[in-house]
């Protein structure tokens, strides 16, 4: 799933804009400026993904986080008029992601469960007041995506939550693995794999 965003000011107060919810998935977009350091030390942590196992596991790990993205934009290029890129002063940090369930939760969970992994990406940019308490964590992220309305989102199932994607595709692996074995098995052996399938499956039903 993703959403490109435009800067457009939300027509519904503090709540999230309109466009940045389809079914179930919600997006959130963050632009902040990074620091002279910063410069030198994100690029480090997003092509060594091994500096933060722990909370690259533990994100994934989060069924509720349909995708999540951290980029360094250093240049804005004109939108399709053949003119030179314009060069930022300091370079900004791009976080994008959607995810299912609540704003609030989503963000308690960053400061809570990825404390560690916010402060490293986010440390770096001007303004950030740590992940906890998440009070003014969230007080942060929203001055950046109350504001910011994605153009386009797309959602490929936007009727189910991360949980139920993961799921199903665990129960199709089940079902895909007894049928490429059902032409081989008796019909008492195919009662008893049948029935073994339901019963490692019923989680998924």
């Amino acid at each position: 799933m993703t959403a490109v965003t435009t800067p457009v000011l939300s027509e519904t107060g503090t709540g999230t804009p309109p466009g940045n919810v389809d079914g179930q998935a919600i997006a959130i977009t963050v632009f902040s400026t990074v620091k002279r350091w910063g410069r030198a030390w994100l690029p480090v942590l997003f092509l060594e993904p091994k500096l933060l196992p722990q909370t690259l596991g533990t994100l994934e790990k989060l069924s509720f986080i349909h995708f999540a993205r951290w980029s360094m934009v250093t240049e804005l290029a004109w939108n399709g008029a053949p003119q030179p890129k314009t060069r930022l002063r300091r370079p900004h940090l791009y976080f994008e992601s959607n995810f299912n369930g609540g704003w609030e939760e989503y963000i308690d969970a960053f400061s809570y469960v990825l404390r560690e992994g916010m402060a490293a990406f986010w440390g770096s940019s001007y303004g950030f007041p740590g992940a906890v308490p998440p009070g003014p964590f969230k007080d942060y992220i929203k001055t950046s995506d109350r504001r910011l309305e994605a153009s386009h989102f797309y959602s490929a199932y936007a009727d189910s939550t991360v949980t139920i994607v993961k799921q199903a595709l665990e129960l199709d692996g089940l079902v895909a693995d007894l049928r490429e074995r059902a032409a081989e098995l008796s019909p008492e052996q195919f009662k008893a794999e049948f029935s073994a399938l339901l019963a490692k499956g019923q989680r998924c039903l």
